[in-house]
């Protein structure tokens, strides 16, 4: 058995990182969309046959676990404070979880020292490193500004939004700074956010191994290819704020509190995106005063920079009420209200109040926040692929099949490149649009199947230690 599963993982990452050192010779991807697209779905499937081979070789330790092909019925919280009743996964050879890890690895080398063409947000990093390492305050001058004319180079004019100051937190700006110490490349810039997921890969290991999982479901993210083409490919600096959430949900784990406040008021600093788990705090009353210290502790850190505050909010500001992009029921909210304005304010109140609602339901955090961002990104004006990253560490204890489906077809979000090449147009063809939110209303019709047969995980879970909560 243990041969066996040598074996498969072997040839899957094998077969995975040949995936990659195809779409690394492609050279600009957004030239040779139809290749890039074949080979992505070919690592995509290869990614769902790992997921089902993990699932077959827990469920063959455990008689209890019930579940459907790689999408597994997750064991009833409730139920593990009852003896015998769940049998312990955590048993796993090294030898399998080492070949995740280092195929993993090499699926992000080969795509470690290539030049981002899908996105140009690393640019803004490099920049902003640099301002640093000249001794300036990032968020005193947009990058157009005559002040910072000497800082220029040939590379400053692929920097986006030139004539707005930066949107990044104080903790993302150290992190560019790293990256401008290190020699100031694009590739020392995405090293750095690659490092940052041997943390999140960490506090998966901790969470599976305290949850008496298989520690080969790690491989549902480091195995993901949106996180490879993301991360290693365009360099996106959300692995920061993503390591935060998870090592403060590590520490959660073990109820230490103490270590998630710290945590998670690091991942705002990194990353706003963390304080979608606040309601969730709110509803466990036991730790209330954390929160309130979390809230402090974050606040005051960030008004210690007050050009960051004025910077962050003009020019957040102009980008969420002007920037619309790759939505789905925003989309057809403003075609049926016929106003954008009024369905962003919406989507903004629907996303609260379900956050709230499903905070007091849901007292697994992992499962809140698997809920709350499928919502949130289904509600938002603006879902570029990256924004996805911070929901595929969930598909480590849940699978979710809409929000897996969509993982996969949301690099379709790329084909507005070639009409914004060719004449400037920023705009999804309908037929992408279609292919790419099309499985996530079938799985979700599916979904809702099993909620109501209460096969789904949707329905509340109470770890023993909140159920009194």
């Amino acid at each position: 058995m243990f041969r066996w599963r040598r074996s498969s993982l072997s040839l899957l990452g094998a077969a995975m990182v040949g995936c990659w050192w195809r779409i690394r010779s492609l050279g600009d991807v957004r030239l040779e969309l139809g290749a890039f697209y074949g080979w992505f779905a070919a690592a995509f499937a290869l990614y769902l046959a790992t997921l089902w081979c993990v699932h077959r070789w827990e469920k063959n330790r455990t008689l209890q676990m019930r579940g459907r092909l790689y999408f597994p019925t997750v064991q009833r919280e409730e139920n593990r404070s009852v003896p015998g009743a769940v049998k312990d996964n955590r048993h796993v050879p090294i030898v399998p979880l080492l070949l995740i890890l280092v195929f993993g690895g090499f699926a992000r080398l080969m795509l470690l020292d290539t030049t981002p063409t899908l996105s140009d947000d690393i640019y803004r990093y490099r920049w902003d490193g640099r301002v640093q390492l000249a001794g300036i305050d990032p968020y005193a001058y947009p990058p157009n500004a005559v002040e910072l004319s000497a800082l220029q180079d040939a590379q400053s004019a692929l920097v986006n939004f030139p004539h707005l100051r930066t949107v990044y937190p104080p903790l993302t700006q150290l992190a560019f700074r790293v990256g401008a110490s290190l020699g100031g490349t694009i590739t020392t810039h995405k090293a750095v956010f690659v490092a940052c997921e041997l943390l999140i890969a960490a506090s998966l290991l901790v969470i599976l191994w305290c949850r008496k999982r298989s520690l080969l479901w790690v491989a549902a993210y480091a195995w993901h290819p949106l996180v490879v083409l993301e991360v290693a490919g365009s360099g996106h600096n959300d692995t920061l704020g993503i390591a935060a959430l998870w090592l403060g949900l590590a520490a959660w784990e073990g109820r230490r509190w103490f270590g998630l406040t710290l945590a998670w008021s690091a991942g705002f600093l990194a990353k706003f995106g963390t304080f979608v788990m606040l309601p969730w705090w709110w509803a466990r009353r036991d730790g209330r005063g954390w929160l309130v210290a979390c809230v402090v502790l974050a606040m005051a850190s960030i008004a210690c920079y007050p050009s960051a505050v004025s910077a962050l909010v003009e020019s957040l500001g102009a980008m969420t009420t002007r920037v619309q992009s790759n939505s789905s029921v925003f989309l057809l909210l403003s075609w049926v209200v016929g106003s954008a304005g009024a369905a962003r304010i919406l989507v903004s109140v629907a996303g609260g109040l379900f956050l709230l609602w499903w905070a007091r339901r849901q007292a697994d955090p992992i499962a809140y926040l698997l809920g709350g961002l499928s919502v949130v990104a289904l509600l938002s004006p603006v879902l570029h692929p990256w924004y996805l990253l911070w929901i595929i560490p969930c598909f480590c204890v849940y699978r979710f099949p809409p929000m897996i489906a969509l993982t996969g077809t949301v690099v379709l979000a790329y084909t507005i490149w070639p009409g914004q090449l060719e004449s400037g147009r920023w705009a999804m063809p309908v037929w992408a649009h279609v292919l790419e939110y099309l499985p996530v209303v079938m799985f979700g019709l599916w979904e809702g199947v099993r909620f109501a047969s209460r096969s789904s995980f949707l329905h509340a879970t109470k770890p023993p230690l909140l159920a009194k909560s």
